[in-house]
């Protein structure tokens, strides 16, 4: 029982602490981050580089197409 409130309690801590953290780059106007943006080598859909699968030099955007391309 003591293990979970431990958990609910750090995920509470994390929560407010990413809302803050929200709040305080809305003030200032800032937008995130997303990075560098990949097409995908099969239906061409750009994706950010940091969530589409890599496979030799081509990036794909899901593992569908990634498999489809090794066939």
């Amino acid at each position: 029982m003591r293990l979970l409130l431990l958990a609910l309690a750090i995920w509470l801590f994390t929560l407010v602490i990413k809302r803050y953290l929200a709040l305080a780059r809305r003030k200032r106007g800032e937008t995130p981050r997303i990075g560098a943006m990949v097409r995908c080598a099969v239906c061409g859909l750009h994706v950010p580089e940091a969530e589409a699968l890599k496979r030799h030099d081509q990036y794909f955007c899901s593992t569908e197409h990634r498999d489809q391309a090794s066939v």
